[in-house]
């Protein structure tokens, strides 16, 4: 067990961190960093527990973290040979079972040539530490990112088919539940996904900058898709959740600026919708999840791995930073 001692509170004043002055709500902000141990690399899946806690996934390992809400930080799952790692983690109440979407994202470089694994997804049981399923992804997809649907199922995003897929439980087929031609423009496709309020499907598409809203169709009908109207581009946007509030939470992963920013946007409001900023400065922040009144972001300094710059060099430890969200 790794002590509270990893996790770091600053306490800052709004005043003096320019960083977050999207925060206009607030007076005064806290930001925690939880410093996470030091052979666990490139974290980037994220998730609520039962309890509070929070569970972390990577994205070159399948070794899975609960953060207590005291700081503690043990192992709750380890890597096998079907899991090996953790893009998405998603935990649902209703079964109980840590979700892992688990695509082999770097590979193995051998003879020449960059080999990867199948991508897969699995679900877990924490309380027995074991994988209760798990598959490839079809037709050789990537599955990315994942929303549940509070019914016991997720939708999945699949970056490299270009399309959402939908399972119902564990062991139940692959349904691709929206394949639109919005999807597909730019080199990876869908990203973060959330469901919104309404029960309409939100998506980053990550290379083109832009989100779209997915209506699910009924009876076989098509889902409609349509691109949200924003005041301006995303760089990379990923990992997306909304707020108690409603406002929808974006992060930029921001590859070619560097400036990784944690985003809230009122659908609501007036089109085009603008977007306030609630911190910056993040170093590629991939994913969310929402802990009370606060949002938890995964920072994977994973730029080195996605722009030639060798000055790009990845931290000795990595961190989860923890926003306040300014709610009444």
């Amino acid at each position: 067990m790794i002590k509270s001692l990893l996790c770091s509170k600053v306490i800052v004043s709004y005043a003096c961190l320019t960083s977050l002055a999207g925060c206009t709500n607030l007076a005064e902000t806290s930001v925690s960093y939880t410093t996470l141990p030091p052979d666990f690399e490139y974290p980037n899946g994220i998730t609520t527990g039962p309890n509070g806690q929070l569970y972390v996934g990577s994205v070159t390992s399948g070794n899975v973290l609960q953060i207590a809400p005291d700081g503690d930080i043990t192992t709750a799952f380890e890597e096998t040979d079907e899991v090996f790692a953790g893009t998405s983690v998603r935990f649902d109440p209703m079964t109980n079972l840590l979700w892992m979407a688990s695509p082999d994202f770097l590979g193995e470089e051998i003879n020449g040539e960059r080999v990867r694994r199948p991508h897969r997804l699995a679900a877990v049981d924490l309380a027995s530490n074991r994988v209760v399923w798990s598959s490839a992804i079809p037709d050789e997809g990537f599955a990315n990112d994942m929303a549940m649907d509070g019914q016991g199922g997720l939708y999945i995003t699949d970056s490299v088919r270009d399309r959402i897929l939908y399972l119902s439980e564990p062991g139940a087929p692959f349904e691709t539940v929206a394949a639109d031609p919005l999807m597909t423009p730019g080199d990876l496709g869908p990203a973060g996904i959330a469901v919104a309020p309404s029960g309409d499907l939100i998506i980053g598409l990550y290379s083109d900058g832009t989100l779209l809203r997915v209506t699910l169709g009924e009876n076989g009908a098509p889902a409609q898709v349509t691109e949200v109207n924003l005041s301006r581009p995303l760089e990379n946007p990923d990992g997306l959740a909304f707020a108690p509030d409603g406002r929808l939470l974006v992060l930029e992963g921001a590859a070619e600026s560097g400036n990784g920013k944690l985003l809230a946007i009122n659908l609501a409001s007036a089109e085009p919708h603008t977007t306030e900023v609630l911190l910056d400065g993040l170093n590629s922040p991939l994913n969310l999840t929402i802990v009370d009144d606060q949002v938890a972001v995964t920072e994977s300094y994973i730029r080195h791995l996605l722009v030639d710059d060798p000055s790009l060099i990845p931290p000795d430890t990595f961190r989860v930073v923890t926003v306040p969200l300014g709610l009444p």
